[in-house]
């Protein structure tokens, strides 16, 4: 007996050493072993995506991560609600970049680094970046690879083809795995009636699908191959200690809110509607806490729903007018794959509705552009 315990505690160990092995180089490089403590202070992190330089006709030149910034992300990591904020920035946002005068937000890569990407993204959201992180399109290919994919259910047909940028879309619709090269190509696509906008909001449903993989059994188990692998393909000022403290949060399994920069198209980009994003703000990076839900009352609420559910949207919106709101019809392509409420703001309106209704609620930015609440009708509906 002692004898099949060691062998199975040796078994036990050969294995944890064979998971844990590909962290061995970051870790070493890093300094990426997490922390008891965790964060201590709320962090904001200016996280974006650096798009492939070309030294001639399809052929990519040596990483610089001086590309254009394809995704902005300003991210908070904030231990004392244990929660993760990330604000998405449009890459069509003007600022005035000092030194340079008026640019859309995305050319202040390649024009002045790290330094003038932050510079320009506090003078759009009034909040300055701690640290910054900047990853290449390669560190996305490969990481999503090694996790064996991701489940992500495209909503149309998406085409595009870039033979210059070696870049070639071609996706069905329909809930599927995608793997890094189709993952890149949903996530940059941005050929239709909402251009970037629309990129951000697949984006941010991503984010969510991507960690549920993550934190799956078959997601832990590839984790350590995922670090490894996109490890090479970012550039950061975070420190050792920083790394650690991040990690250490992780671990705690925070809540993720992901929101779009509030506005609306205009003057050639996207124009900031800077009293929302003020409400958001102190919501969710002054620490100011959300305020008590207003009447939902008289609110406009978005219905989404997918083909063969016309009747049971005609009986959502009878609920919904029975509540005192107003509703616009949004039929899409795909079906939603869950009934749920959805808010880009403090969260106060989605919850209310969605516990008048007895459905789940998030705040994303993947919520209907002009409208205060989205309604998601998936294959049930309990509250009709």
């Amino acid at each position: 007996m002692r004898r099949l315990f060691l062998g199975l505690f040796l078994l036990f160990i050969g294995a944890l050493a064979f998971w844990a092995y590909p962290l061995l180089g970051p870790a070493v490089r890093q300094g990426a072993l997490p922390s008891r403590e965790g964060l201590r202070a709320p962090l904001t992190l200016l996280v974006y995506g650096s798009s492939p330089e070309y030294s001639g006709y399809h052929q990519r030149a040596p990483e610089r991560f001086r590309g254009l910034a394809d995704t902005i992300l300003l991210v908070r990591l904030d231990p004392v609600a244990n929660r993760v904020v990330v604000l998405s920035i449009p890459r069509d946002v003007w600022v005035n970049l000092p030194g340079y005068g008026w640019y859309k937000v995305n050319a202040a890569s390649p024009l002045g680094g790290p330094a003038l990407m932050k510079e320009a993204v506090a003078r759009i959201t009034g909040v300055q970046a701690d640290r910054y992180l900047v990853v290449s399109t390669e560190a996305l290919r490969r990481g999503v690879d090694a996790l064996g994919g991701v489940r992500v259910c495209v909503e149309k047909p998406m085409r595009y083809r870039d033979t210059a940028a070696g870049l070639d879309i071609n996706l069905e619709p329909g809930c599927q795995v995608l793997d890094g090269k189709k993952a890149e190509g949903y996530l940059r696509f941005r050929k239709d009636a909402l251009g970037d906008i629309g990129r951000i909001q697949r984006q941010q449903a991503f984010f969510h699908a991507l960690k549920e993989q993550v934190l799956s059994p078959s997601g832990l188990l590839r984790l350590p191959r995922a670090v490894a692998a996109v490890e090479p393909y970012f550039q950061t000022d975070l420190t050792r200690e920083d790394r650690g403290a991040i990690l250490g949060f992780a671990t705690k399994q925070p809540e993720l809110v992901s929101l779009l920069l509030p506005g609306r198209f205009g003057g050639g980009g996207w124009a900031v509607d800077r009293q929302a994003l003020d409400e958001l703000l102190s919501t969710y990076f002054a620490g100011e806490g959300v305020a008590e839900a207003p009447e939902v009352a008289g609110k406009l609420v978005a219905l989404v729903y997918g083909p063969g559910q016309g009747a049971l949207a005609e009986k959502a919106r009878e609920r919904l007018h029975a509540l005192g709101l107003r509703v616009i019809l949004h039929p899409v392509d795909l079906r939603p794959v869950r009934t749920e409420v959805l808010e880009n703001g403090p969260g106060v309106l989605a919850k209310a509705l969605g516990e008048a209704l007895g459905v789940p609620y998030r705040i994303s930015g993947e919520a209907v552009l002009g409208a205060d609440l989205t309604l998601r009708l998936g294959e049930e509906a309990p509250f009709l």
